[in-house]
């Protein structure tokens, strides 16, 4: 038999998810739902066809009824959702469509069902999708507003159907009624999905007021700090989260742009993607003024990013926003949110960053997605993340040979590459980069690339002095061009200078290990201990493994005389990396036990690499054997080893600076006429 009928299909959001983490609460919310949504459809003239897993199938004689119990059944879910934990928190979505059904037994068949299930999907969590037919019966017959959401193609569905949504009381209360649903919250940094399945009342409350409040100056008369908290991914497919990872780097990567304006680097905040510290207390430790938290949401090619700005000192929402484009016009879309945040915060933008973000180029979706799943196995800094991350970059430049970005990520990889075992790597990059900068010139992790090559390989000390200022300029919060740019301003003899780089990378990256153990390093190589000491001892306090922490801090208790110390730091180092062995050979000839030194010695030569050619020339140095010494030191200026424009720096080749062959490998380096460092 057919006939004309509404037809309402539901799906408890994030239920598959939540199966697979907790099966039994997900049995206890799929029967908590039910109970609460049967009385509803009773309620409401509807008959309940049947269940399938999650969802329900119902039938309504009107139109006007299936939206009534749907809007109900939201209000009382908000109801509800307040008065639990955020972990026993449900959420629907609901798709309404009116057509002809075929009633086949107990069961209801045809396009009507086909399609209110196909718009379900299209709804947000917690909100209700409905077709134009469904639209013509219950406009002006229902109390909340409709918004057209436009034409979509759906599956098994021959033409495209207009959709549309019922704009929720607290979604107009907060202002969204032309831009859609702000439901994200601190919880969800913790718990991606219990977020998936929650409602955040407070926030949709508040949002009114949060939109007309009197957003302050931050920062009290200094340049303003903000930290952007991981993205929250609210796309409710973890392969998705490469895409989310990306959204996150292109937002801090545009906001470090903006020269007014010092914003934390990557690698710390990703340390609060599962933490459930408050605001307070992430922004203190990252002594930050405002952070910014947010999520992503993506439905085919159609992205949307939520972003909130929260006051550290009070915890107060100071502002919040929906953003929306075509995945081709991404770059559009965070150009959108980064001048809102700087509006916001009464940041002035230069002409040069006006015009910036104003022309931002469409891309090749294809590509693009590449191009963030390259970046994301990058990111790992991992061998194998190393060699997938560069995979994908390359198959983003063979989708599109015009995609600067691709190109940028092609040479960071492979600079990375550079600084261990790959001699060829710094070429690549090289390679790389050079298209990178003839499609944009205006990239600044390029120019740091090209810094870099031209301090670790050309030994062009001043070329590479003068485009670490260029990056510096283009992005004043790159931290990698501050930390790398102090290691440069050693080799000029500048160690105020250089100390004051290192600080600054530190303010922008606080959680980075590496950081804080390479400064560490440079003032131990200055004789500086105890300053060294303190960078050290921050590093392992962010990771009691750290290679580079373990190194710097057993080389300065070798210095200072504790040599059981130091030689058991320095055992924990090669536990950790195997490559650091030269330096356990180094402490053991500081310690006088040369017979293991010229043991150890021995293992490094076998096997010795870039690192291994400089830390044996160290062993023999202390030794007193300058022949070895110097026999290594051409080895590693020879294959360009990339430490050796710092051959003048450190204080133990001091015993090699009157030999006539020291003074020959400074010239072979290219800097010869610079001066030593001032101890």
């Amino acid at each position: 038999m057919r006939k004309l009928a509404a037809i309402m299909f539901t799906d408890l959001v994030g239920y598959t998810a939540l199966s697979q983490k907790n099966e039994a609460l997900a049995l206890e919310l799929l029967e908590e739902h039910r109970q609460l949504l049967r009385p509803l459809f009773i309620k409401h003239n509807g008959q309940e066809i049947k269940t399938i897993g999650d969802a329900f199938l119902v039938e309504f004689a009107s139109a006007v009824e299936a939206a009534g119990c749907a809007i109900a059944i939201q209000k009382i879910l908000v109801e509800h959702n307040a008065s639990v934990p955020a972990e026993r928190h449900i959420m629907l979505r609901i798709g309404l469509h009116v057509g002809d059904i075929v009633i086949d037994g107990d069961d209801v068949l045809g396009d009507g069902v086909n399609i209110a299930s196909r718009i379900e999907p299209l709804a947000q969590p917690g909100g209700v999708c409905l077709t134009e037919a469904v639209a013509e019966q219950v406009r002006n017959k229902i109390d909340q507003p409709l918004e057209l959401l436009g034409e979509k193609e759906l599956k098994g569905i021959k033409k495209p159907v207009t959709v549309y949504r019922i704009v929720m009381p607290w979604e107009k209360a907060a202002g969204f009624l032309q831009r859609g649903r702000l439901a994200f919250s601190r919880y969800a940094r913790t718990n991606k999905v219990s977020f998936s399945i929650t409602v955040v009342v407070m926030v949709a409350l508040l949002a009114s007021w949060m939109l007309t409040k009197r957003v302050p100056t931050l920062g009290g008369g200094e340049l303003p700090r903000l930290a952007v908290l991981p993205l929250v991914n609210l796309i409710n497919d973890p392969d998705q989260e490469y895409f989310v990872a990306g959204m996150h780097d292109a937002l801090l990567t545009e906001l470090s742009k903006i020269g007014g304006l010092r914003v934390i680097s990557r690698q710390s905040v990703l340390k609060y993607k599962e933490s459930d510290k408050s605001i307070q207390e992430i922004a203190r430790e990252l002594n930050v003024h405002a952070i910014i938290e947010g999520s992503v949401m993506r439905e085919g090619d159609q992205v949307r990013i939520n972003v909130q700005l929260i006051e550290a000192a009070t915890d107060e929402h100071l502002w919040a926003d929906i953003f929306d484009r075509e995945l081709t016009g991404v770059l559009a879309l965070h150009s959108d949110v980064i001048k809102a945040i700087a509006r916001e915060i009464k940041i002035k933008l230069t002409p040069q960053e006006e015009t910036r973000l104003a022309n931002s180029r469409l891309v090749n979706s294809q590509a693009y997605q590449a191009y963030l799943k390259g970046m994301y196995h990058l990111n790992k800094l991992t061998p194998a993340g190393f060699k997938t991350g560069l995979a994908y970059l390359q198959e983003a430049v063979d989708i599109d040979s015009g995609e600067p970005l691709a190109y940028a990520g092609l040479a960071l990889g492979y600079s990375l590459i550079g600084h261990d075992a790959d001699p060829d790597a710094f070429n690549k990059a090289r390679t790389a980069a050079a298209q990178a900068l003839k499609l944009d010139s205006s990239l600044a992790e390029v120019h740091e690339s090209f810094a870099e090559i031209a301090m670790y390989m050309d030994w062009d000390i001043p070329r590479a002095k003068a485009t670490f200022e260029k990056v510096i300029a283009l992005n004043p919060s790159l931290a990698v061009a501050r930390i790398q740019y102090s290691w440069l301003l050693l080799i000029y003899n500048q160690p105020e200078e250089a100390h004051a780089q290192a600080k600054v990378a530190l303010e922008l990256d606080p959680l980075n290990p590496l950081y804080a153990a390479w400064a560490g390093w440079q003032y131990f190589w200055l004789g500086q201990n105890e300053a060294g000491l303190e960078f050290a001892r921050t590093a392992l306090e962010l990771n009691p493994d750290h290679p580079w922490g373990l190194y710097v801090l057993g080389a300065i208790q070798g210095a200072q005389g504790k040599f059981e110390e130091a030689l058991e730091t320095h055992r924990r180092a090669v536990e950790v990396r195997p490559n650091l062995k030269w330096a356990l050979g180094y402490t053991y000839a500081l310690a006088g036990e040369t017979d293991k030194a010229r043991a150890v010695a021995v293992e490094v030569a076998a096997n010795p690499g870039p690192q291994g050619y400089w830390g044996l020339a160290m062993i023999y140095s202390v030794l007193g054997e300058p022949d070895e010494s110097f026999r290594w030191l051409e080895t590693a200026t020879s294959t360009r080893v990339g430490w050796m424009p710092w051959l003048h720096v450190p204080f133990y080749f001091n015993s090699l600076h009157a030999d006539p062959r020291f003074a020959a490998q400074l010239e072979k380096i290219g800097v010869a006429n610079l001066p030593p460092p001032t101890l």
